[in-house]
């Protein structure tokens, strides 16, 4: 009986020996950045599944398209995206542009929806930029990110911030050379904030509010 129950638990293990190199995956440093749409939940709970579908679709579509960055698609998670791309820091001045080029796009899309359904289409993008160590896996066809830095990413989406409109950079993302590149963006307000998540990472971060339509200012 113990020899039978010894090749039992041998057998179990071969698929996982063989194919031990499926599990190894390669950690690199990389920059996560989830653009998100505020107000998503609500606008699901009003509108019709039929039109609401097409309507996110085309808004996320929007969104896609408007990288300039060369960013990576981890996935598409129903009202965000989260893109991502390896090596240094990608800078803030670049991260706000990409954020103002993709807003102008959400908000052109939006217009054209509101027109084309005859609805009003109360949707607004924020975006979250965040830096660390990353890890790739597969399954099937996908290819999924790994990792603390995902982790706290998706986190930074539920934050203290009161506006539905912002670009929020964790001080992970921004180091001494981009910090003094943000005081060179003329007119911006900047807000720094570190809160405690799962009680016990402390993450800071720095916001700038775009209720105001701000991208003028960043783009000058």
């Amino acid at each position: 009986l113990i020899k039978i129950a010894m090749n039992r638990t041998t057998t179990r293990q071969l698929p996982f020996l063989i194919n031990q190199n499926i599990y190894e995956s390669k950690v690199v440093e990389g920059t996560i950045i989830i653009p998100d749409i505020s107000g998503f939940s609500r606008f699901v709970e009003t509108t019709d599944v039929a039109t609401g579908k097409l309507v996110i679709s085309k808004l996320l579509n929007a969104i896609i398209k408007s990288n300039v960055l060369d960013l990576q698609i981890s996935e598409i998670e129903g009202d965000a995206v989260l893109f991502f791309k390896y090596g240094k820091r990608i800078s803030a001045k670049d991260i706000l542009h990409q954020f103002c080029l993709m807003k102008e796009v959400f908000n052109q899309e939006v217009n054209f929806l509101e027109e084309e359904f005859e609805l009003n289409i109360d949707l607004s993008l924020k975006l979250i930029a965040h830096y660390g160590a990353l890890a790739q896996y597969n399954i099937g066809k996908f290819e999924k990110l790994y990792g603390q830095t995902v982790i706290e990413a998706h986190h930074l989406l539920k934050n203290s911030v009161a506006s539905n409109t912002y670009v929020l950079l964790t001080d992970a993302l921004l180091d001494a050379e981009v910090n003094a590149e943000l005081k060179n963006l003329n007119k911006f307000v900047e807000n720094t904030i570190c809160e405690v998540y799962d009680g016990i990472k402390k993450i800071c971060y720095t916001f700038f509010d775009f209720e105001n339509d701000l991208c003028k200012k960043c783009l000058a």
